[in-house]
């Protein structure tokens, strides 16, 4: 039965989500892989777990699950608000990141609408755009991958409505130099908005990481996206928010579904935040295991770039799938293949636990050492 003349005209450039091999559960992997052992490196997912404290609180909100949650969230509002020094006003709870993103898409895109995105960033970015019709303009990167502020200061004109942007950036890690955010949001016209995705907020290095809540005092038309997937490692649980002004908050609670977070979420979020301990041990988790892979990529004369995030990207000079394969089929090692984004050899990996950071370093040492006997085979 054919249903093309009931969707959406957008339809034809919309892609339902399909999984490969490293968007597959461990369980999953193992199966196919037929391997009884193998490491998922390749969704920045924290490899410690939640906050002991909130799985507590979470198994305790499990015997209400006959109650609706409370709606707006309030309480967890007030704890992000009281951290950043807003009102709860500035705040906006959603379904994860990802749908944080399309929420703000769903609020302020028409079809005529332009939205100004990087090439090498968040693929959600342009999924939303496309979702609502309107026009994505991408934006080159600069040689070094950095997010390129001038190029996309030329690309905006009347039509434009929205900047999407990623700090820390995601597959790269790079964080863009306050001075120059300074100065790029001081120069976007008042009829667009900037959207600035700091899901990686909590690893940014604070020598060269800075949030962008100051423009959201400053009444700036900045809004920020968060999440509580990666540093709290509840990604399963589906929660992120948003921060910006009162204005802008309460236009996208026009659209906002009155129950998108569930109860569970929310409190495990809050009582995650409220774990300062554990927050500090997944961070100095995570350094280690970046200095790690720093060195190994170093002994082996491989570029990458130095991370603000929990994944660090590397050039092996391998093609992607010739790499990919290798890694899974002999080591059970998944990573993330970055060709979608024409970066044909290079791979994005994650910081996982020390036995799975191991597993990739040999892994990595023995493609690079059998490339190597290739080529003078050759």
């Amino acid at each position: 039965m054919s249903v093309e003349h009931l969707v959406r005209s957008v339809y034809p450039k919309l892609m339902p989500y399909t999984s490969g091999l490293a968007d597959y559960t461990v369980e999953e992997i193992k199966i196919v892989l037929n391997k009884e052992k193998v490491y998922k490196l390749s969704f920045n997912e924290n490899p410690l777990g939640p906050s002991p404290k909130a799985v507590e609180e979470m198994n305790i909100a499990i015997q209400s699950l006959n109650l609706y949650p409370n709606s707006p969230g309030i309480k967890l509002k007030e704890k992000i608000a009281q951290k950043e020094g807003l009102s709860s006003e500035n705040i906006v709870l959603a379904n994860g990141a990802d749908d944080m993103i399309l929420l703000i898409a769903q609020t302020f895109l028409e079809p005529t609408d332009e939205v100004i995105i990087p090439e090498v960033t968040f693929i959600q970015f342009l999924a939303s755009t496309h979702l609502m019709g309107a026009n994505p303009i991408m934006s080159p990167m600069k040689d070094d991958l950095g997010i390129d502020l001038d190029a996309i200061l030329t690309r905006i004109n009347k039509k434009t409505k929205l900047i999407f942007l990623c700090n820390p950036n995601n597959p790269t890690g790079k964080v863009i130099p306050r001075k120059e955010l300074d100065a790029f949001i001081d120069n976007v016209p008042s009829h667009v908005l900037v959207v600035i995705d700091e899901a990686y907020h909590e690893y940014g290095d604070v020598g060269e990481y800075e949030t962008s809540v100051p423009f959201v005092k400053q009444n700036k038309q900045v809004l920020i996206v968060r999440t509580f997937s990666k540093i709290y490692s509840l990604a399963a649980a589906r929660i992120g928010y948003g921060i910006g002004s009162v204005e802008l908050i309460e236009a996208i609670n026009h659209v906002r579904p009155p129950f998108n977070v569930n109860s569970i979420a929310q409190v495990g979020a809050l009582a995650s935040m409220n774990d300062l301990a554990y927050i500090q041990h997944a961070k100095t988790v995570n350094e280690e295991g970046k200095q790690y892979f720093y060195d190994v990529f170093s002994e082996l004369g491989l570029r990458y770039i130095k991370s603000n995030g929990n994944f660090v990207f590397v050039d092996t000079g391998i093609k992607n799938k010739e790499a990919f394969h290798y890694l899974a089929s002999e080591h059970g090692v998944i990573v993330r293949d970055l060709s979608g984004y024409g970066l044909e050899t290079s791979l994005r990996v994650s910081i996982g636990n020390q036995e799975a950071n191991e597993a990739f370093v040999l892994a990595i040492k023995q493609l690079m050492k059998t490339n190597k006997l290739e080529e003078r085979i050759k």
